[in-house]
């Protein structure tokens, strides 16, 4: 596991690297190795050489470069794996960081404590997810099946629809890939050109699963009750466990 910290004040910057080394000193199975940056721009050159870090504490006012901006691009890259955590003087950009889904908003100083805490929840979550590599031409992307909306059979390839809008195309077949969903609740095959997350699905139509980004799945119709049956079901069992 990566985390990467980047800050321009380089006594703060210490400080955060002492406090995530400390933590992953004391939790040796995470592997957790630290990268540090004092300048927004080497980041993210460093993050197109290498890939994207698991972790990222952000300082948000940095010359150059506002840390909400390197959080989007982070997102851009990362497809919502990257883990994001902004550290600042300031509280005026609470708003537009929650607004980008960031982990937690720490205003300085702060503590040890409140630092670990929030790794502690973020790497709990991380814990709960399922991250699976996807070769596209030459290159590999590293994602979250959660963050799958649905995957389409199409000419010989597989496109992998993000929740993001984000679409990836891989030369692996949908078998494949419903391999890789075996055992993950919410995911059906529809026919053998589709696989839906569930809870991507806005609604139930007559002949189709309508998705949150306004795309329609048709349903073949020998397959319409069964799969309206598999939506119910599921949405039973995500209400019993809530």
């Amino acid at each position: 596991m990566l985390c990467m910290i980047c800050d321009d004040q380089k006594n703060e910057m210490k400080t955060m690297q002492k406090i995530v080394e400390d933590y992953a000193g004391e939790h040796p199975d995470l592997s957790l190795s630290v990268q540090c940056f004092s300048n927004p721009f080497d980041m993210l050159d460093e993050m197109d050489r290498s890939g994207t870090p698991d972790i990222a504490l952000l300082d948000i006012c940095m010359p150059g470069m506002l840390g909400t901006e390197v959080a989007r691009e982070i997102q851009s890259k990362s497809e919502d794996v990257t883990d994001i955590i902004f550290l600042t003087t300031s509280s005026d950009f609470a708003v537009e960081a929650f607004s980008l889904h960031v982990n937690d908003y720490l205003t300085k100083p702060y503590t040890k404590k409140r630092l670990t805490d929030t790794l502690d929840r973020v790497i709990k979550k991380r814990r709960r997810n399922l991250y699976i590599p996807i070769q596209c031409g030459n290159e590999i992307h590293r994602i979250d099946l959660y963050s799958v909306a649905y995957a389409e059979a199409r000419n010989h390839n597989l496109e992998i629809h993000m929740k993001s809008g984000n679409c990836l195309r891989t030369r692996m077949t949908l078998t494949e890939l419903k391999e890789l969903f075996q055992g993950v609740s919410g995911f059906v095959a529809i026919g053998a050109s589709y696989i839906v997350n569930l809870r991507c699905v806005q609604r139930v139509l007559l002949a189709a699963l309508e998705m949150t980004g306004g795309e329609t799945i048709p349903v073949p119709r020998r397959l319409r009750s069964e799969v309206k049956q598999q939506y119910f079901d599921f949405y039973t069992m995500e209400a019993t466990r809530q």
